[in-house]
């Protein structure tokens, strides 16, 4: 057992742009999901600020900011993707639930 003899995630091709796009923003989430950090930019090993303030030199951001239309669009869907996320995983019985 282990990950010498298992391996421990799935490949998956990426095939259209949205998938592409999910994947970015999937990847950007995971320190928050894992509570590492609270914020994509508190994050120091994502690529997520180097794009936003325009300093990112491994990834071709000017092709990816294109797929997505601005720096503020790539913002916005970073935030909607991170709202719909936390509203879908809490799993807190609001108050109005408990009978007092």
């Amino acid at each position: 057992m282990g990950s010498l003899f298992i391996k421990n995630f799935k490949r998956e091709p990426i095939t259209d742009k949205t998938h592409f796009l999910n994947a970015i923003v999937y990847t950007h989430r995971n320190p928050i999901h894992h509570g590492f950090c609270k914020s994509f930019e508190e994050w120091p090993h994502s690529s997520y600020p180097g794009i936003i303030y325009g300093i990112e030199k491994i990834i071709e951001t000017d092709k990816m900011l294109k797929m997505v239309g601005s720096i503020d669009d790539f913002i916005e869907m970073h935030q909607i993707n991170l709202i719909r996320f936390e509203s879908k995983t809490n799993l807190e019985i609001p108050e109005h639930h408990f009978k007092i």
